[in-house]
């Protein structure tokens, strides 16, 4: 089932971010020290400013997509809702709630955008994402973020 989140959904959601971050390519990610404080809050504070997707399946939480609307630096009335993270728990890849989790993302977006809440949405992939075609799916490449390593 995928739904929006809640404030119960905090602590899972926060273990998910956890195995999140520990699969990152960018070392600096792993093992993280979160205060907890700082990311209840910054939850709170998206759940007003943008949205939290979650998956259930086998009864628990499995996946989550999150995205924060933001104002552009240099041109602050451009409104943009940035997925953050999009995480699917390793034994629930190959099943569709990623695919599911996406499809509401869009339906969200495209409603904030239809209200005039926001410009437009941008989803990331880290470097070892599985290729999703997404160009086939109705998204444009924009830029590429890169760590320097020296």
């Amino acid at each position: 089932m995928i739904r929006f989140a809640d404030i119960k959904d905090f602590d899972r959601i926060m273990d998910m971010m956890i195995n999140f971050a520990n699969s990152s390519p960018y070392a600096a990610h792993h093992d993280p020290q979160y205060n907890d404080r700082h990311v209840r809050t910054l939850l709170s504070h998206i759940m007003q400013n943008g949205v939290i997707i979650v998956g259930e399946a086998d009864g628990e939480l499995q996946g989550m997509l999150i995205g924060m609307i933001n104002s552009d630096p240099w041109l602050p009335h451009v409104k943009t809702m940035r997925e953050i993270a999009w995480w699917v728990e390793e034994p629930y890849r190959m099943t569709s709630l990623g695919y599911k989790l996406l499809k509401k993302y869009v339906d969200v977006g495209e409603q904030l955008q239809q209200t005039g809440k926001i410009d437009g949405f941008t989803l990331t992939l880290m470097s070892q994402s599985p290729d999703l075609n997404l160009e086939k799916r109705g998204w444009s490449q924009v830029e590429r973020n890169y760590v320097y390593k020296g």
